[in-house]
């Protein structure tokens, strides 16, 4: 039987092997998470989780309120501040610095002494739900507090990579598209972008072409099937980041028509460029930027 968290990510529709590997859980403990009841999930796991499945689902932040309201209907919930509302502002800013350890374990539903034990590293780890009590308790938004902890999560660039699985997936979807690309195959081209895909060219540092929307980039695509008789991309090299992948490409066309710049209907034309691919957590394709 599935785990309120469990239950949760499965109301929601999301795949739990990309939740589990984008979020950087174990799998076991991710099988434990939705399945025992006795696994507990720790602050940090649950944001990123939570965070990682809303974004699956394409919901907004908001969500979050939502599936701890689901996770953790029971938990105890008091304002910490709510006996010093008769006294003036800064008091109560006083007393919200200096409440008592025990007035606040006996509120979050937290064992007698557990933050002493905590900070002396003699406990478990600190429990979401008592960390999501507390912040309640003090009359904070939840998600900003736990951005504020643990960071914001698909933001930062230096972030780890994800797991294995999703470079390899993502590496597939390229050579899928440069394939495409090559066999004049737009439906193929457009598969796993995005609907709100954004697409720029530069050439020689220059903006050639800015495209919002997958039926702008459709038009544009099929447009650009006359330019050339035959063409040919091959990858060079590709690099990865958290949420990007660049390659780099050699390219080999026959011009279908005379261009401005010179380029006359037949010449065979020789150059060398890079890509870079923007991905969403669903693994969609929401930016491509072309450099030659």
């Amino acid at each position: 039987m599935a785990t309120l968290l469990g239950a949760y990510l499965n109301k929601l529709g999301v795949t739990k092997e990309k939740v589990r590997s984008l979020a950087n859980v174990k799998s076991p403990r991710m099988n434990d998470l939705n399945n025992k009841d006795t696994a507990k999930p720790l602050p940090e796991e649950f944001y990123k989780i939570i965070v990682v499945a809303i974004k699956l689902a394409d919901l907004e932040d908001k969500e979050f309120v939502n599936a701890i309201d689901f996770i953790f209907p029971d938990r105890p919930k008091n304002n910490f501040l709510e006996g010093f509302q008769h006294m003036s502002e800064d008091i109560r800013f006083l007393k919200k610095h200096m409440l008592k350890q025990g007035e606040v374990e006996e509120n979050i539903g937290m064992a007698e002494n557990k933050i002493s034990r905590l900070v002396n590293n003699k406990a478990k780890d600190l429990l979401a739900v008592e960390l999501i009590c507390f912040i309640e308790g003090l009359g904070l938004d939840v998600l900003e507090t736990f951005k504020e902890i643990f960071g914001p999560i698909g933001e930062d660039e230096s972030a780890s990579l994800p797991y294995p699985e999703i470079l390899n997936e993502r590496t597939t979807k390229i050579y899928q598209y440069i394939e495409a690309y090559n066999e004049f195959d737009v439906p193929n081209m457009l598969d796993h972008m995005a609907d709100s895909v954004v697409f720029d060219n530069y050439e020689n540092n220059q903006s050639t072409l800015h495209l919002e929307g997958i039926d702008e980039f459709r038009k544009q695509a099929v447009e650009a099937l006359a330019y050339f008789t035959e063409r040919q991309q091959k990858i060079l090299s590709i690099t990865h980041k958290s949420n990007t992948t660049e390659i780099t490409v050699s390219y080999e066309a026959i011009a279908g028509m005379d261009f401005p710049n010179g380029i006359k209907e037949g010449d065979r034309v020789q150059l060398s460029g890079r890509s870079v691919f923007e991905f969403l957590p669903t693994g969609k394709i929401s930016k491509l930027t072309d450099y030659s």
